[in-house]
């Protein structure tokens, strides 16, 4: 993080009329009261220096001195509060202090006072109590958790036909803490440089030996070479560098499967996977549907093998993955081959693929329900991807007669943004600093073996870091912010900085998640097969159904029926002689063929005559 020196003053005016004084539980006999009236800080290469004007009071002795001097800067290091926000801590160190007498110089006992407060390092101790702080983020944190509700329409109408499934992968955060390796002066603002391993701080000298001042010297001329960021009206600049993105992959790839691993599970359904009919005209309706076996009947893992992540220049992350999909449903399978109640059985469907996907990310910065905030924009892009279950085995019915060798599902699921939600990585929500103990009182700071009471002019102080920009070169990218500080005189109660920023992530999320096409579940049945004609034949004689005339192959289904013989056809009998009608047929095409009401005669005893009455006209009248 970037400091120019315009922030740093703005970050010290959390100091201006503040009071610092021993507590009286550790050292009882010593009641000055330090109250530090402006500091101000200007900087060169190499030192942080600052004008600053003190009051000296003691109540016992009836005595105020006035002081004059300069401080060096000195970052201390970066700590964590007691609500978890860190802070980067900047303490005085007195270079020179002059006691100003003005026209009480001749009162010997104000004098005597400030000649003690020197001689003693009384004054010095309690200046250097005084810390200054600054807002930093130290810890890299993403939360894997998922728990969505999602409904996957299957077929139309996709209000009457479709699956409720759960999407979650379980919680785990990528944290990691960034440890503060030390600050390196500018001309115009301090780097405070950033590491992920702890690193010792270096100890400074406060006054280095005659040999080194040349090497201090060619030192400070590297530290005029040293980039800083382009800040314009800005106060702050986050540099944000290759490694953070390679920690993240590292450390998600070296999670235990199951953290890298989304389960789907559906709940709930409504309606058919496939429904197809058909329709004779003798023996009516027909046809084969499918459904669920039970609302948990479908199960599907996604386990992401590896992650790659890099910068890449325009402000964007390239993040590749490789993902496998395994996946099971039970399918509850009913055919009704025109001839009654039909037969239903179970299906179980396996099916698996890889995954090799990759998406760039982009970083903006975004107004959010009236706050400025930096996110992390995966470019996702709706692509489909495409999983085939098969049959765990053959479909077998109860019923002899049929069967169905092979049953597939096809599924369809448009990938897109609902996958890779907007990460927020900073936002302009305000840092809350207490001024006040648990007790009300003054709050208790330690500077060494000594105890102090610390009295800032406020109750509460609020810093607000306001993205204003975002530069990037092929390395990593900036954040360039503008330092907000407000100071109340009452303590803002309930305010969870954590919590609100987490509801402001969930609103920046609140757009369109979806692709625009939908998914698509297609339940292949393969060719129905049926048992031989003597056994079709006695099914439909078993259930005194009568056979049909015709049966060539069924609408929308793959492969052709036996051809069975109508029951409406003469059966030829060899054993009964083939006797004709006595009466012959009318051959007049205008009257109906009759057959006659009298049977021929089945007795083989007796023979064919001939009829003795000749052939009579057809009279006009029936003509």
């Amino acid at each position: 993080m970037f400091v120019s020196e315009r922030g740093l003053n703005t970050a010290l005016e959390s100091l201006k009329d503040a009071k610092i004084a021993y507590d009286p539980e550790f050292k009882p006999d010593e009641d000055t009261v330090v109250t530090l009236r402006a500091v101000t800080v200007y900087l060169q290469p190499g030192v942080a220096l600052a004008n600053l004007r003190l009051d000296a009071y003691s109540k016992n002795r009836d005595l105020t001195v006035k002081f004059d001097g300069q401080a060096s800067l000195v970052f201390k290091g970066i700590e964590e509060g007691e609500n978890g926000n860190a802070q980067a801590v900047f303490g005085i160190v007195l270079l020179r202090l002059d006691p100003e007498f003005e026209w009480e110089w001749f009162n010997l006992k104000l004098l005597g006072y400030a000649n003690d407060l020197i001689e003693t390092g009384l004054i010095i101790k309690l200046t250097e109590a005084f810390n200054m702080t600054l807002p930093f983020k130290n810890t890299i944190t993403y939360d894997l958790k998922q728990n969505l509700t999602k409904m996957l329409p299957v077929r139309d109408p996709k209000d009457k036909n479709w699956i409720k499934v759960r999407i979650t992968v379980p919680p785990y955060e990528i944290s990691q803490k960034i440890h503060a390796a030390h600050a390196i002066v500018l001309d115009g603002g301090i780097w405070l440089l950033t590491d992920f391993n702890e690193k010792p701080m270096t100890t400074p000298i406060n006054k280095p030996p005659p040999e080194i001042q040349a090497d201090i010297v060619r030192k400070r001329k590297n530290l005029e070479q040293i980039r800083m960021p382009k800040l314009n009206d800005a106060d702050i600049a986050v540099r944000i560098n290759g490694t953070v993105a390679h920690l993240v992959q590292d450390k998600f790839n070296q999670l235990p499967a199951a953290n890298r691993t989304t389960t789907v599970k559906s709940v709930q359904f409504k309606g058919r996977l496939a429904d197809q009919k058909w329709r004779d005209e003798v023996l009516g309706e027909g046809g084969v549907f499918a459904d669920l076996a039970s609302p948990g009947a479908v199960a599907a893992t996604v386990v992401v093998n590896t992650v790659g992540m890099s910068w890449i220049k325009g402000k964007r992350l390239k993040v590749s993955l490789n993902a496998q999909v395994d996946a099971k449903a039970s399918i509850q399978l009913h055919i009704d081959p025109l001839i009654g109640a039909g037969a239903g059985t179970t299906v179980g469907l396996l099916g698996n693929t890889g995954i090799e996907s990759g998406l760039v990310a982009g970083i903006e910065i975004r107004e959010v329900g009236g706050n400025t905030v930096v996110m992390l924009k995966p470019n996702v892009g709706c692509r489909d991807i495409k999983l085939a279950l098969e049959s765990d085995g053959k479909a077998k019915f109860e019923e002899t007669w049929v069967s169905v060798p092979s049953v597939e599902a096809n599924i369809t699921l448009p990938i897109g943004p609902q996958t890779a939600p907007d990460v927020l990585l900073f936002s302009d929500l305000p840092f809350q600093r207490k001024g006040r103990g648990p007790d009300g009182g003054p709050l208790k700071v330690k500077n060494g073996d000594d105890h102090f009471l610390f009295t800032p002019a406020w109750t509460e102080a609020q810093y607000a870091l306001v993205p204003g920009r975002i530069d990037d070169d092929d390395a990593g990218l900036w954040i360039t912010a503008k330092l907000i500080t407000k100071f109340l005189n009452s303590e803002t109660a309930g305010y969870d900085r954590a919590a609100a920023e987490k509801k402001l992530a969930a609103s920046a999320n609140q757009g369109p998640l979806t692709c625009p096409s939908e998914p698509v579940v297609g339940l292949a049945i393969g060719a129905l097969a049926f048992g031989s004609a003597n056994d079709f034949v006695k099914f439909f004689r078993e259930r005194g159904l009568p056979l049909p005339q015709i049966l060539d192959g069924l609408p929308g289904t793959p492969g052709a029926r036996v051809a069975i013989p109508s029951p409406l056809a003469p059966i030829p009998d060899p054993t009964i002689p083939n006797i004709p009608s006595p009466i012959p047929p009318t051959p007049d095409p205008t009257i109906p063929n009759i057959p006659s009401p009298i049977p021929p005669t089945p007795s083989p005893a007796i023979q064919k005559i001939p009829s003795p009455l000749p052939l009579l006209p057809v009279p006009p009248a029936i003509r």
